[in-house]
């Protein structure tokens, strides 16, 4: 070994050594996405396409009851890693304190929070349009309840005597 000092890489070596670092660091980020987007083409691909969803269903995997005078407007699940139900129905105005005290919900419905979109519709088609409606209150449960599902719900309230709910439901 020798006690003199290791000579100074070039300006140019220095260079090239820097451009070979950014190549390396893009290149990982470049691979990360594309593992990032298989990953959901995956998961896509292990999902059921949407079926309809019977009144009875949905109160089963949504852990609600729907209260007399409840009309099922469309409804809808998917199956694969995780299970996700949307359902729009109409029930009674008189009907919505009950509904919500039944459903055991961990959060409470809060004027103007609108937390269900179109996207929010498993079933897709022309019949979910939670956007339309003026008046809303939503209540989104940040834990998951009874079995673990999660639930969303919004309601329009712009009718006097009936509420159209959105009711988005998942659980891994």
């Amino acid at each position: 070994m020798s006690d003199q000092p290791a000579p100074k890489p070039s300006r140019r070596a220095t260079a090239a050594l820097v451009l070979a670092s950014l190549s390396l660091v893009l290149s990982l980020v470049s691979c990360g996405y594309v593992a990032v987007g298989a990953l959901e083409d995956l998961d896509d691909s292990l999902q059921s396409a949407p079926q309809p969803a019977s009144a009875s269903e949905v109160e089963a995997f949504a852990h609600v009851t729907f209260p007399p005078g409840t009309v099922l407007l469309s409804a809808a699940q998917s199956n694969g890693l995780e299970t996700y139900l949307s359902a729009r129905f109409r029930i009674p105005r008189a009907a919505l304190d009950t509904f919500l005290t039944d459903g055991d919900f961990a959060a409470t419905l809060t004027p103007g929070l609108r937390v269900v979109s179109k996207q929010d519709d498993v079933g897709g088609g022309n019949s979910w349009h939670p956007e339309t409606a003026v008046r809303v209150s939503g209540l989104d449960e940040e834990t998951p309840g009874p079995n673990g599902t999660y639930r969303r719900l919004l309601a329009d309230l712009d009718r006097e005597d009936t509420v159209t709910l959105f009711l988005r439901a998942s659980r891994p």
